[in-house]
């Protein structure tokens, strides 16, 4: 995947080494076990659509290049000339399909699905 920031093409790369650097800054410790939650944190990011963290994913996929943006860069860009929505929609369905990412984001979603759910639920059983 492919995005232009200031006339200039960035790809996008969802590997191994992105989950890595999504992983630095998104960790759990839990019984002395640290688990990298960078991943989960990318597909809660895309889903509710938040700026901060796609420029976040953007600045962390954009690791293959060469030359890569500035935070600043993605920032402005994401203020002044992308469409949020389907820049998170279409990043999601990268990460749904590149094979380092894709079981994973399956079972997040899932996870997701399951506890909106169980919310509804408990929401309408405490309405009534």
């Amino acid at each position: 995947m492919q995005i232009k920031i200031n006339g200039k093409a960035y790809e996008l790369n969802f590997g191994i080494y992105f989950i890595k650097q999504m992983n630095i800054k998104h960790t759990v410790e839990s019984g002395g076990v640290t688990q990298g939650m960078g991943v989960n944190q990318a597909v809660a990011s895309l889903v509710m659509y938040d700026p901060v963290g796609l420029a976040e994913i953007i600045q962390a996929a954009t690791w293959i290049n060469k030359e890569k943006p500035t935070q600043l860069d993605i920032m402005n860009f994401l203020d002044k000339e992308a469409d949020v929505k389907k820049l998170c929609d279409s990043i999601l369905k990268e990460l749904e399909s590149a094979n380092s990412t894709k079981a994973q984001v399956k079972n997040v979603l899932r996870t997701m699905k399951t506890a909106q759910e169980r919310a509804m639920k408990m929401s309408l059983e405490q309405s009534v």
